[in-house]
């Protein structure tokens, strides 16, 4: 084992290698911010900053109405994956993507950034460039602090009493593990919720992301990672990429950018239903960013196949946080927010086989859809899921959150 630990710590370079090169990036929504990618299409766009009760500072966006129209609707949270930003749900075009979508159907959209991500990089006590602290956190922390801020700050901007809810990838785990808590009061403020390529249990997840996490180091697992990642952001080196790569990419990729950003190395490469002409949009805004303990976590998740807590390792630690020696597990069966799930049979990161452990647990579901060839991205990326997913996602969502 220690020959292996070895050989990973070899590939590990100190610098980050940006996988694009400036001169090829001959769209200007390469070099936009968020808000001027969205007023760019003619929407309006606000940002704001909300506080956690832990300190941190999010970034938030707000489309208040779409193109065509300036009355503002019901109240619309958009949470993005894993590595992601909000600006994922905005880099296609307005009849692609979405926040536009949602928009010019008369809700009122927002769009949220997890901690530790490009928009959400502050604190009030740490910096996110020199403080260890700051990078202390998992999803965990996202589920217990992030999501209800973002949904009470929300509610208190509008004058609402609910705001509906949709969640790709990680922004499905953090709502799986809050609306589900014993007794949430938080449930009692979302009338409608979508998962996008759900993620809970991850004990079969295709992504090469499972050799970093094979079940010979499971009792060391975390000491790994660190040794590997260190202790802060999660920034693979160029060499770490390449590695990953060659798991995930073949000679049939179109663009070799593809598996030179390491979120399409983790959530999968093929490119069927994406447009290709954007690869260096998607390129230039990837990846947003998180911490190494977060992607332990995930880590720890398809060594254990358990939806549950932070492992800190040792029972000893474990009863420290928890005040017992494992780690608490998540449930999603107290759910009872009318949920409607987005599900594909070509996801490397929410396996049909993991998917299942929802649907078995699941008690609130108000509609389903499986599409055979999606893939991770495609939820939020691909050039059919306007038709494919969002329409449907949009008459569900005008059943029980209408816009007005």
């Amino acid at each position: 084992m220690i020959s292996g630990i070895w050989i990973l710590f070899c590939l590990v370079s100190i610098c980050w290698t940006a996988p694009f090169d400036r001169e090829k990036k001959c769209d200007p929504d390469c070099d936009y911010n968020i808000t001027q990618l969205i007023q760019t299409k003619g929407y309006p766009c606000e940002e704001h900053k909300v506080l956690t009760e832990d300190g941190y500072i999010l970034g938030v966006f707000r489309i208040s109405h779409g193109r065509n129209g300036s009355s503002v609707g019901r109240p619309v949270l958009l949470q993005h994956g894993l590595l992601d930003s909000a600006v994922t749900w905005a880099m296609n075009f307005p009849d692609q993507s979405l926040a536009f979508i949602l928009a010019d159907a008369g809700y009122d959209v927002w769009l949220g950034n997890m901690r530790g991500n490009y928009y959400s990089r502050a604190h009030v006590k740490y910096n996110p460039d020199h403080d260890e602290e700051f990078w202390d956190f998992s999803w965990d922390d996202m589920a217990r602090d992030d999501l209800p801020s973002m949904i009470y700050y929300i509610l208190n901007a509008t004058k609402h009493t609910q705001v509906a809810y949709v969640g790709h990838s990680q922004g499905t785990a953090i709502a799986f593990a809050e609306f589900g808590r014993m007794n949430s009061v938080l449930q009692n403020s979302v009338s409608f919720w979508s998962a996008l390529a759900p993620i809970a249990q991850l004990g079969h997840i295709k992504s090469p992301i499972k050799y970093l996490s094979p079940p010979a180091i499971a009792d060391s697992i975390e000491r790994i990672w660190h040794l590997i990642f260190g202790r802060n952001e999660f920034l693979p080196s160029s060499s770490m990429i390449h590695w990953f790569a060659e798991h995930a990419c073949d000679k049939t990729i179109i663009d070799k950018e593809v598996c030179e950003n390491i979120l399409f190395v983790l959530c999968g490469p093929e490119t069927n239903n994406m447009n290709i002409s954007r690869i260096a949009v998607y390129g230039a805004h990837e990846p947003g960013g998180t911490s190494v303990k977060n992607m332990i976590h995930f880590a720890q998740g398809i060594q254990s196949n358990l939806f549950q807590a932070y492992d800190y390792g040792s029972p000893e630690k474990n009863q420290l946080h928890y005040n017992q020696t494992t780690p608490p597990l998540y449930s999603i069966r107290p759910i009872k927010i009318p949920t409607a799930i987005f599900w594909s049979g070509e996801d490397w990161l929410a396996d049909p086989v993991d998917v299942a452990y929802i649907f078995d647990n699941i008690q609130s579901l108000v509609y389903e859809k499986y599409i055979p060839d999606y893939n991770h991205l495609d939820f939020v990326w691909g050039m059919t899921a306007n038709k494919v997913i969002y329409s449907d996602l949009l008459a569900q969502m005008k059943k029980y959150h209408p816009p007005t």
